[in-house]
């Protein structure tokens, strides 16, 4: 897999990245099961008012809400090229980015794990994204390995 963006971003073209649908859907499912556990624990342990009740339905719905939002991108949210990288608009020339390192969450049950993006910005390291594993439909570990290669191929020293 890694090869075929490898050539596609070779040959001139954009390798492209969209939302992972499936970490996406499940976090979703989980917070889901969350929000109802959450909900029938204050509602028949602590037995709360109507007030109380849609204040809580209302929290639930918007945290369960949240992660459902990322399906509705559909533009691209990370772009490798001969020229840079791309996350969500924000362009950086290869010859900027300094590092990328994956940093696994000591609690997994939340999150997937994020991949950080260091530049260097007048002589100093600065994270300049921190790209969440539900915002591109391939492993982190393939993706930083597929990152690293770009760097070392089209990173020009100035």
């Amino acid at each position: 897999m890694i090869e075929n963006f490898g050539e596609k971003i070779a040959s001139g073209e954009k390798a492209q990245f969209k939302v992972n649908h499936l970490l996406v859907i499940s976090s979703s499912l989980l917070w889901i099961a969350i929000g109802l556990l959450l909900y029938v624990v204050f509602d028949y342990v602590k037995a709360i008012n109507g007030t109380e009740k849609l204040i809580l339905l209302i929290f639930i719905g918007f945290v369960v809400l949240r992660p459902l939002f990322r399906l509705l991108n559909l533009s691209p949210t990370l772009e490798l090229s001969m020229d840079g990288i791309a996350y969500r608009g924000d362009f950086q020339a290869w010859s900027q980015v300094e590092d990328v390192k994956i940093v696994i969450p000591s609690f997994k049950l939340f999150s997937q794990g994020r991949m950080l993006v260091y530049t260097k910005i007048k002589d100093k390291r600065e994270m300049a994204w921190d790209i969440v594993a539900a915002d591109v439909n391939m492993p982190l570990a393939d993706l930083e390995i597929l990152i690293e290669e770009c760097m070392s191929l089209y990173k020009k020293e100035e």
